[in-house]
């Protein structure tokens, strides 16, 4: 059992809630949940509380004690090796005489004793080392299996400990950065928003509003997009309670950095207000393609599923677009054969059916992959592929696998 295992049995025990055992140990219930599902350790202040609560050893509470001892039965491995020990011994041992010493082989009991060992070559004395021996050796297998299980207490907690306190600095390294941004900040008050697209233009619009943590006379403000390499500044209206505000235009991409930069006299002081990921791909649709088994095996060889189903979901804007799809089969980004539409729908979030008349023989030790070649409303168009595929060597009916190779999403990186 980990820690944490052991905490909640003894609770459990006790009768106690997450909530109770926290009162007596004067930490919050959330403490005592991060303990017991081992996202924290205890500090070793509260481990001795948690001893006295629970009447157990601190040792017990870090795995170091068991409840329950494992059985000290041999293991089969553990057998092997006495009986080559005791087959060592017996032809070391000299033979007995051929006659039976002493009175006591006359009674049944000492002769059957005396033919038992007469039959195994030893001596009383001899048998007497001998369970000496394996006595040891049984005492050295379970020291040795204790040792593990020692052992394999010690790294659990050390890697306990270590989780807890690479979660302590990374907690309190997040403190220190938030508290050097707030008392660098330049602004009392920050936004930014996408206010509007021009998918034609492939161009977004963002509202952008700053106030200045100290506000001097005569201050003015520019506000600067970047984005795709360029850069674009306006100027900042000044509005009520010394907020500067503006609408500001670039070209739509999915890295989109705004600053705002106040003026006072030659001084410029720059801060940024907002960082824009994936407003592009947000208003691309979604498009996924349903192959079913992707790959047929026959008489001839490897072929491609002909029957093929593409679903378009709306943009991210939730607006629906119309869009033109087409369906291919490339290899190494490299057209193949184009499948023909069976059904086209004229918006998103509806079936494309495809078809392919021909069957195509695929080459072992080559890429392939199904892709859907987009075009919306816009004339943007997009490359979105399937998972790929590469054919090994040999008849083995079930020799394909899936090649994880990152495909790019730029038709440009496509020759059809």
């Amino acid at each position: 059992m980990t820690v944490g295992q052991r905490i909640a049995q003894k609770r459990k025990e006790l009768g106690l809630s997450q909530e109770a055992l926290g009162e007596r140990l004067g930490v919050s219930r959330q403490a005592i949940y991060k303990w017991e599902s081992d996202a924290a350790l205890p500090e070793i202040e509260k481990l001795v509380n948690l001893s006295r609560e629970f009447s157990v050893s601190i040792d017990w509470l870090l795995g170091q004690e068991d409840e329950t001892r494992e059985s000290r039965d041999l293991t089969p491995e553990q057998l092997r090796m006495v009986e080559e020990i005791v087959e060592r011994y017996l032809a070391a041992q000299p033979k007995p005489a051929p006659t039976l010493p002493g009175p006591e082989a006359d009674s049944e009991t000492g002769a059957q004793g005396v033919r038992w060992l007469k039959r195994w070559g030893l001596s009383w004395a001899g048998l007497a080392a001998l369970v000496v021996i394996v006595m040891v050796i049984f005492n050295l297998f379970g020291r040795l299996d204790q040792m593990k299980q020692d052992y394999y207490n010690l790294q659990t907690s050390i890697q306990q400990v270590n989780q807890s306190v690479n979660s302590q600095i990374n907690s309190i390294t997040s403190q220190v950065e938030n508290i050097l941004e707030s008392q660098n900040r330049l602004t009392a008050e920050q936004s930014a928003e996408a206010a509007s697209f021009d998918y034609p233009a492939n161009t977004v619009t963002i509202s952008v509003r700053a106030v200045p943590r100290t506000y001097v006379e005569g201050m003015t403000a520019e506000f600067v997009l970047a984005s795709g390499g360029e850069t674009v500044t306006v100027p900042a209206r000044e509005e009520e309670n010394q907020a500067f505000t503006a609408e500001i235009t670039g070209p739509l991409t999915d890295d989109i950095t705004v600053s705002v930069v106040f003026l006072t006299g030659d001084q410029r002081e720059t801060q940024v207000v907002e960082r824009f990921d994936w407003l592009y791909s947000s208003s691309v649709p979604a498009v996924s393609i349903s192959s079913g088994e992707t790959l047929r095996h026959g008489r001839d060889g490897w072929t491609v599923e002909q029957d093929v189903d593409v679903l378009a979901y709306n943009s991210g804007d939730g607006n629906p677009m119309e869009l033109d799809i087409r369906l291919g089969l490339f290899r190494e980004r490299e057209l193949v054969a184009w499948y023909d539409p069976v059904k086209r729908p004229n918006m998103t979030g509806e079936l494309y059916e495809f078809t392919l008349k021909e069957e195509v023989r695929l080459e072992p030790g080559v890429r392939y992959c199904l892709a859907a070649l987009v075009e919306d409303e816009y004339g943007r168009t997009w490359m979105f592929p399937d998972r790929a595929w590469v054919i090994q060597e040999g008849d083995n009916t079930s020799a394909w696998s899936v090649d994880s190779f990152d495909w790019s999403r730029d038709p440009a990186d496509w020759d059809y």
